[in-house]
């Protein structure tokens, strides 16, 4: 028997699905909304939140089930969450609650932001690296361990010898009022002095690890 079609020709069983996925985004939004509400995330809301994903594992490689839970499972992997880790977390759950995306991509506000118009070869051995942002390719503490795996230092804070400020590809408005922010506006103040330091996506930084 021929499938049942909607009005553009497609099997309504698609419709179906994508309407229950919809569904289960917003769920999945309205919970973020209500951790990050108090701007803390606790150990335990961290750990309802991943079973919760669990749960719902057929969505794991759609936006923006597949960003948090990546993130929120290497949090979790020594079943604790630090407070560097809660901080990281509760930034991950604005960055994503500040828009929703119909079409399934990474929402990223770094368009507006000041990188270098053509950036340097991205270096290593030797070169200071500063993380900021949430990070498609995995938690910030990942980003610094491939650093150090290749031969660079870390930085905490912006500083002069710093050589790199990587920002991470998923933004949002809130962090014109953050220590993102002020990051930012700290290298650029370096950038313009002279100092050197350069100002990449993480879309870049990733073309040379």
């Amino acid at each position: 028997m021929s499938a049942i079609l909607d009005e553009q020709c497609q099997p309504k069983i698609r419709y179906n699905i994508d309407t229950l996925q919809d569904r289960h985004v917003d769920e999945l939004l309205g919970i973020c909304r209500g951790i990050a509400f108090d701007d803390l995330v606790t150990q335990q809301e961290a750990e309802a939140l991943l079973k919760w994903m669990d749960d719902h594992s057929l969505y794991m490689n759609e936006y923006p089930f597949n960003i948090l839970y990546k993130n929120l499972r290497e949090m979790l992997s020594d079943n604790i969450l630090d407070q560097d880790e809660a901080t990281e977390l509760l930034s991950i759950l604005k960055s994503l609650i500040g828009e929703k995306n119909k079409h399934n991509n990474i929402i990223n506000g770094s368009s507006s932001l000041p990188f270098d118009t053509n950036p340097p070869a991205v270096t290593f051995d030797g070169k200071g690296f500063v993380f900021t942002g949430v990070f498609t390719v995995g938690t910030r503490k990942r980003c610094e361990e491939i650093v150090c795996e290749l031969g660079g230092e870390l930085h905490k804070t912006v500083k002069k010898t710093t050589d790199y400020l990587v920002i991470g590809d998923i933004g949002s408005e809130h962090w014109v009022h953050s220590s993102y922010g002020r990051k930012i506006e700290k290298a650029v103040k370096y950038r313009e002095k002279g100092m050197g330091i350069v100002i990449i996506p993480e879309e870049y930084w990733i073309k040379f690890i």
